[in-house]
């Protein structure tokens, strides 16, 4: 089973093989191939459970394969390395919030220039730049997401994953979301984004993976 890029000026920035991976008896997903190209989008959809989150966590090097294989920009990567973590990144379902740092402060801790003014527009450009003060506890579900979205935009990375970045955005957001990862998107980078929103699949026009069913589209 394989997700291939048919753009054939681009070369693949990410691609896994043979990824394998259960816990005990309870096989998630096996002998998966993904190739995703340089400056590409691409959606894994499916029902909850069929293993999006799962993938995603595996490829950040968050949760051991059992097997398989990644590769960067032509690179072997252990995902367990501190190279790999430097050039992955992910937003998932896990994502921490201090309770004693203020959202300036935790986007602070992401940014190699520890600049200010970066976070104040990382967090403008989604929305949220009147909650820089504020302490985690004090946002709704629909702020942090946001703040944590624009974590993308201060940290430097190669591969981006994004696991349903639409939870707790209302429509505007989903726009802005869609708008931002169109542009994130670029040369030496790609995105890989679970999702069950097709507001969001319509507005990145991108290639969706079902893993539970396994067709590219």
């Amino acid at each position: 089973m394989s997700l291939t890029d048919r753009n054939v000026e681009s070369p693949f920035l990410l691609q896994a093989y043979g990824l394998c991976k259960s816990f005990r008896d309870d096989v998630v997903f096996e002998n998966l191939d993904l190739e995703i190209g340089d400056g590409d989008i691409v959606a894994v959809v499916g029902p909850n459970g069929a293993g999006k989150s799962t993938l995603l966590e595996c490829l950040a090097g968050a949760t051991p394969l059992n097997a398989g294989s990644i590769t960067l920009a032509g690179r072997v990567s252990e995902p367990s390395s501190a190279a790999h973590w430097r050039s992955v990144f992910g937003v998932l379902d896990d994502f921490t919030w201090l309770p004693d740092l203020t959202v300036t402060d935790h986007l602070l801790l992401m940014s190699p220039e520890n600049d200010a003014d970066h976070v104040v527009r990382a967090l403008t450009r989604f929305a949220v730049a009147g909650i820089r003060d504020r302490l985690p506890e004090s946002l709704s579900a629909g702020q942090l997401q946001r703040a944590a979205l624009a974590t993308a935009l201060v940290r430097p990375w190669e591969v981006l994953l994004l696991d349903e970045p639409e939870r707790h955005l209302d429509a505007a957001g989903i726009d802005c979301l869609a708008e931002e990862l169109n542009v994130m998107a670029t040369r030496g980078r790609c995105v890989l984004v679970s999702t069950h929103s097709s507001e969001l699949l319509a507005q990145l026009g991108c290639r969706s993976f079902s893993l539970a069913g396994r067709d590219l589209a």
